[in-house]
């Protein structure tokens, strides 16, 4: 009888634990101070997610282990992100798992004071996103329901993973009051921050200025759900805002009176000629 060899199996990585995240104060004073947060509730929270668990995530993307990318290159947005419901490498999925376990969302209620949030598994809007240098994504409201499930966009989780970044970088997280337009706080996106941020009608937030040249800035994004009557559209909404080109005011027109099935055909229209031209 033939006999074959064989080999233990490596031990699988400690799993994930809220017990490992690094909270500075107690939830109910950073619930208060996500509530009481100017321009809308939101929350910064500097490593709370263990390093380890985030150069992991670098890690697969510096090795070129992720392959489903969307790119996006208009007067409005320059960046690139993940495909939702694409396959990702184990550092960066182990992190998406992690952030949509129960555990996880309970922690996110206790915070935010958001009951009975849902995650969502594709991670439509969410993911890796990259921003190289003299990329950016101007002011905007993102979608206000999924547009599959038409679940309500209650909660934005970003963390960056940004190292040594500073001002200097470009690329900082703007939130915005819309009446007037006008920034209201300037985040930092450097490694090991994450932002809690409040989805609604009036969460504008972007990063208008541009990076700097031969740099990139990336974060993982999760959006969170609740089952309740969604009102509003399921596809961004971009704000108006002084100091914008001539070219951004049109699309920022244009992307919030058409829609969806005419924007995409504006795009397609858009990236064939800029084809033909090159």
């Amino acid at each position: 009888m033939t006999q074959h060899a064989t080999w233990p199996s490596p031990p699988l990585p400690a799993p994930f634990s809220v017990g490992d995240l690094t909270l500075a104060e107690p939830a109910e004073q950073m619930k208060a101070r996500y509530l009481a947060a100017h321009p809308f509730p939101h929350l910064i929270i500097d490593n709370l997610f263990p390093a380890p668990w985030l150069r992991a995530v670098l890690d697969d993307y510096d090795t070129g282990a992720v392959r489903h990318w969307k790119s996006y290159n208009t007067a409005l947005q320059k960046k690139k992100g993940t495909e939702p419901d694409s396959d990702l490498p184990p550092g960066i999925q182990r992190y998406f798992d992690f952030i949509n376990s129960g555990p996880f969302l309970r922690l996110l209620t206790q915070l935010t004071g958001i009951e009975a949030l849902l995650p969502d598994p594709t991670l439509y809007g969410g993911g890796l996103h990259v921003v190289s240098g003299s990329g950016h994504f101007d002011m905007h409201i993102d979608f206000q329901k999924h547009p599959t499930t038409n679940l309500s966009n209650r909660l934005a989780v970003l963390t960056y993973l940004n190292d040594g970044w500073d001002s200097t970088c470009g690329g900082s997280l703007e939130l915005w009051t819309m009446r007037p337009a006008r920034r209201a706080v300037t985040i930092i996106p450097h490694f090991g921050r994450t932002v809690l941020m409040e989805q609604s009608a009036i969460a504008a937030h972007g990063h208008p200025e541009q990076v700097r040249p031969g740099l990139e800035r990336k974060a993982v994004i999760a959006y969170f759900y609740t089952n309740d009557a969604a009102s509003g559209r399921n596809t961004t909404v971009y704000m108006p805002r002084p100091g914008q080109s001539a070219s951004a005011r049109l699309q920022t027109t244009l992307h919030n009176v058409l829609p969806p099935q005419g924007v995409r055909l504006l795009q397609k229209i858009r990236r064939a000629a800029r084809r033909n031209s090159a």
